[in-house]
């Protein structure tokens, strides 16, 4: 029997999926779990845990095609920062946004360079 995900692993691998339909959705249930779990007394996110949810949004982003599309996701992962309740949590997705961009930098190609500057 195949060992259970942690979520934010399993939300990180459906961000980067090839397929769009896929993304969208999970940029819902994103959005969802998030404000849940910031909402829980004893719950919050550990800074490990917001970089698995990074690094797909990252590579969710990465996927993404045409310029608009792009435009409007990139809004999307930025208000997610609205969905944390805490302004400690707040912090911490805008610290794990950094240390994922830092460690991801230097693997983005030229061609997709414009979507990541925007």
């Amino acid at each position: 029997m195949a060992p259970i995900q942690e979520p934010e692993i399993q939300l990180a691998q459906r961000l980067a999926s090839n397929e769009k339909v896929i993304r969208t959705k999970t940029m819902k249930k994103l959005r969802k779990y998030i404000s849940a779990r910031s909402q829980r007394a004893a719950g919050g996110f550990t800074g490990d845990e917001l970089l698995k949810l990074w690094k797909g949004l990252f590579y969710c982003l990465w996927m993404q095609d045409k310029p608009l599309l792009q435009e409007e996701l990139s809004n999307q992962i930025s208000a997610l920062i609205h969905s944390f309740h805490d302004i400690d949590k707040q912090l911490m997705y805008l610290e794990s946004f950094l240390q994922t961009f830092k460690r991801e930098w230097t693997g983005i190609d030229r061609l997709r360079m414009d979507k990541f500057y925007q």
